[in-house]
């Protein structure tokens, strides 16, 4: 693996970069300092942000990166699938390309330089967001085998740093919602699963009332007026997991 910087003095740079702004190219910089074909750092979701998509860095043709986004590839991207609801790293060559629509996407990625072999970190943030972070390489799939533990060993340092510094140059990070304890928390998953005031009780082994109770302080914990709202936010938090 091609490396002209150190982890060390990589995570020094990140942590000295002064504004979102700059971040961007220093993107460029660690394309090239380890030799790759290209980097992207991509926010999914952001809690608190309307916008989709808040935060987008990359190294692409800039010819490729208006295709996508005009064409809103993000809903049929693969990758940017896997990466949202996903915890581990993913290799692009285990992604389903089945479908017309996937097929086409990385016939015409590659048409334009995107990389022929390609690893995806996904981040879960301390407060909800989600971002994935990606490499890409022209290497020869034999010696991309060989040296992908090598990239994932530094880069997943890399990519949660990154996000780090993204998320709080951005200006988007919220202050740290309240926690919720062990049975507002095991109230609300079961809520959000479709259970009743009473099913819940059962379940438990706590009275009705003692459910309200929890559900009426986690509403209040997280500021929802209403159960609704409580259980997409707290989903949206990574409170409770209902997959």
């Amino acid at each position: 693996m091609k490396r002209d910087i150190s982890l060390t003095e990589t995570l020094d740079v990140l942590a000295a970069t002064p504004s979102l702004d700059a971040l961007n190219p220093l993107l460029l910089d660690l394309r090239d300092a380890y030799g790759l074909a290209n980097i992207v750092y991509h926010a999914t979701h952001v809690p608190g942000c309307v916008q989709a998509n808040p935060i987008l860095m990359l190294s692409y043709d800039p010819v490729w990166v208006g295709r996508y986004v005009g064409e809103d590839y993000f809903a049929i991207d693969p990758v940017v699938q896997a990466g949202r609801g996903g915890f581990l790293p993913i290799d692009w060559s285990t992604l389903d390309r089945r479908s017309s629509g996937a097929r086409h996407l990385f016939t015409e990625a590659e048409s334009h330089g995107v990389g022929r072999q390609g690893i995806t970190i996904p981040i879960r943030g301390p407060n909800g967001e989600r971002a994935i972070f990606t490499l890409t390489s022209n290497i020869c799939l034999d010696r991309w085998e060989r040296e992908k533990p090598a990239y994932l060993r530094e880069y997943h340092a890399v990519a949660h740093f990154f996000h780090e510094r993204a998320v709080q140059l951005s200006g988007l990070r919220a202050a740290r919602p309240p926690r919720l304890s062990r049975r507002e928390q095991q109230c609300v998953q079961l809520l959000a699963l479709g259970r009743q005031g009473k099913t819940i009780a059962y379940l438990l082994e706590i009275s009705e009332p003692a459910v309200r109770l929890y559900l009426k302080t986690a509403r209040h914990k997280l500021g929802c007026a209403t159960m609704a709202q409580l259980v997409a936010r707290a989903i949206a938090l990574d409170l409770i997991d209902v997959r």
